[in-house]
């Protein structure tokens, strides 16, 4: 019945904005709250103009009546959020902006890898409680992905891959010699030895335990990826609105 109503929402135009402006709000909030976070310990990072452009993108969600302006927000909030993570890397690594296929950079592979991981998990989590992975409402649906878990995976993005890479590279558990370029095309991947590292420290960050900022009940990340794929199973459904998972830092 879940996937039945999920099918049957998906040729609703208005319940598709309407859920991919949360997942937009979601998903900006968490980059907001990572830069502030970071801001506050390292005063001397200069990050206001990042924030302050992000703050401003941030209020013209509300209210977008089209998927494709949606996109236009979320495309310019990424440029202000990548702009002020090249400034967080702090040691021998440099950045210069996202960059997906290939990742040609040691950060660009972390960072391709965490959300690489997240999605996977959120597309078993999906599949397994009923959902079809791959009928999404903000991400088109294209033949091969998982359309949904991109549209959830969203959310998790700076709470989960980008303060892994952030904490790889600050506290030199990852450092340039952990990686190797491709042999026979452009490039750069984890050794076997680092990886092993990068498995442990993500295992170590998605499984500590917080206070949730809605049910001020103990949980940790992996389990609130289940929390808001039970809250859009409640939304599609009708029951209940639908809430974005925001991490408070």
């Amino acid at each position: 019945m879940l996937r039945i109503a999920q099918f049957k929402r998906h040729n609703e135009d208005a319940f598709k904005v309407a859920f991919s402006c949360k997942v937009v709000s979601g998903k900006i909030k968490n980059s907001l709250q990572f830069l502030r976070g970071f801001s506050y310990n390292h005063p001397e990072v200069d990050l206001k103009g990042e924030i302050e452009a992000i703050e401003s993108v941030q209020k013209s969600v509300d209210g977008k009546t089209s998927l494709e302006s949606l996109n236009g927000i979320e495309g310019m909030a990424a440029r202000h959020y990548f702009a002020g993570f090249g400034k967080m890397i702090l040691g021998e690594f440099g950045f210069e902006g996202r960059r997906k296929y290939p990742a040609a950079d040691p950060v660009n592979a972390l960072l391709s890898l965490g959300y690489t991981i997240i999605f996977n998990e959120i597309s078993s989590l999906l599949d397994g409680m009923g959902f079809d992975p791959y009928l999404g409402y903000y991400h088109k649906v294209e033949y091969g992905r998982a359309s949904l878990a991109s549209d959830l995976q969203e959310e998790f993005r700076a709470a989960v891959a980008d303060r892994l890479t952030l904490r790889l590279i600050n506290n030199r558990i990852i450092k340039q010699e952990d990686f190797y370029k491709n042999p026979k095309g452009d490039g750069v991947y984890l050794t076997r030895e680092a990886m092993k590292r990068y498995f442990a420290e993500y295992e170590d960050l998605i499984n500590s335990e917080f206070t949730h900022p809605d049910t001020k009940e103990k949980t940790d990340l992996r389990r609130c990826f289940r929390i808001q794929i039970e809250r859009l199973a409640s939304y599609i459904k009708g029951e209940k609105e639908y809430t974005p998972f925001c991490l408070e830092v």
